[in-house]
């Protein structure tokens, strides 16, 4: 800003320089995640982080093990009006007679015309079969065994202080368009499993809807939303995940085991969580790799968006 001042003639004049405001920017999301084969929809929404004063042209593209015969979408090219913030289109699941596995629809942006894209922006749909028997599935999306240990930096549960044992949680998906009942469901490190005590059993009517999520941390009190997923504290107070290598298992409430975490492969001390990326189909990585300077994120998508 550049003012003149004229004492004699008490007379004072401001230039300012005009400085242009950061270009909008791009994302993408989809809700639900997950949708029936028999004609469910979802909706793919292109959002910006503010205004243009032009029209911005988004191209959208699809992928993933979903053909164009399981499902149909409304348009590729997403037009958000100058003015406005978000646009949308709409994906329909195709019903057919074949019994086959869950698909997966992949979209992410192409390109973006007129503002930019928010890093790369892939967003994953489940359709789900409804020919043959259908599988609930439950998968672990997220997992901290090693939370930071400096300040609070390590405070995942939201109450205020950071201890190990607490701050330590895993984040499950119900990953089915069916709500899914894990009461009694048993949970163990490799330690524990040995002498046939859970780490956690998870309290009677449990009941995760349909792509929604389930957390639970290994003891404190839980502060805050976290996406409104269900929230859990263990009921032995340690999950006892050891950094240098450990295993977790989960056992249904028939004691089948329906799935086992290595952390051997990734015991490098982290101080940080690990999660899929992309949320529910990726492999795992540190989470401040999908999100720059970002921990954890229990209960939320690596965006900090619902599930």
């Amino acid at each position: 800003m550049l003012c003149v001042l004229v004492l004699s003639g008490f007379f004072s004049a401001c230039e300012t320089d005009d400085v242009a405001p950061p270009p909008a920017v791009a994302r993408v999301s989809v809700n639900p995640s997950i949708i029936t084969e028999a004609q469910g929809e979802a909706t793919v929404t292109v959002s910006l982080s503010s205004t243009s004063e032009a029209d911005v042209m988004v191209t959208l593209s699809t992928a993933g093990t979903a053909s164009a015969s399981d499902y149909s979408i409304s348009g590729l090219q997403v037009t958000i009006p100058a003015g406005d913030t978000a646009a949308a289109v709409t994906i329909t699941a195709i019903q057919d007679t074949e019994d086959e596995a869950n698909e997966v629809i992949l979209i992410s942006i192409q390109s973006v015309d007129g503002a930019e894209e928010d890093g790369v922006q892939e967003v994953s749909l489940t359709i789900e079969d409804d020919d043959g028997v259908v599988t609930v599935q439950l998968i672990l999306n997220e997992i901290c065994y090693d939370p930071s240990n400096s300040g609070l930096n390590g405070d995942t549960n939201g109450d205020g202080r950071y201890a190990q044992a607490e701050d330590e949680f895993l984040e499950f998906v119900n990953l089915s368009a069916s709500e899914l009942d894990v009461s009694g469901y048993k949970l163990y490190d490799e330690e524990n499993l040995a002498i046939n005590v859970p780490n956690h059993t998870i309290p009677a009517n449990t009941v995760i809807p349909a792509g929604g999520a389930l957390v639970i941390f290994g003891g404190g009190t839980p502060t805050g939303s976290f996406g409104g997923a269900l929230v859990q504290t263990s009921t032995s107070g340690d999950f006892n995940l050891n950094n240098s290598g450990d295993k977790l298992y989960v056992f249904d409430a028939a004691d089948t085991e329906i799935l086992t975490f290595d952390i051997e492969p990734l015991s490098n001390n982290p101080n940080e969580s690990y999660t899929r990326n992309p949320d529910l189909t990726g492999d795992f990585v540190q989470h401040r790799e999908a999100t720059t300077g970002v921990l954890f994120s229990p209960g939320t998508k690596i965006d900090g968006s619902p599930f």
